[in-house]
């Protein structure tokens, strides 16, 4: 992982549960459940402010390839409404 993708791994994906897209995929990793009930261990929450990115990276948890710099940008554009 390169030093781009590490900066990005650090972004908070989530600021309702305080919650790093790193500590996102570990969760996502971690569980067998769909990802409506996965997204409330990550969030803590039922809001759907950070839907984009978070289906994106549980889809991208589950496929086996993370692409950090979607992922940021689907961030960038969700803090800028």
């Amino acid at each position: 992982m390169d030093f781009k993708a590490q900066e990005i791994e650090l972004k908070i994906i989530c600021e309702c549960g305080n919650t790093t897209i790193k500590e996102a995929i570990e969760i996502f990793q971690e569980t067998t459940l769909p990802y409506k009930k996965a997204k409330k261990l990550v969030t803590k929450c039922n809001k759907t402010c950070c839907r984009r990115p978070l289906m994106a990276l549980f889809n991208m948890v589950e496929f086996g390839e993370i692409d950090y710099e979607q992922i940021g940008f689907l961030i960038e554009q969700k803090n800028e409404r």
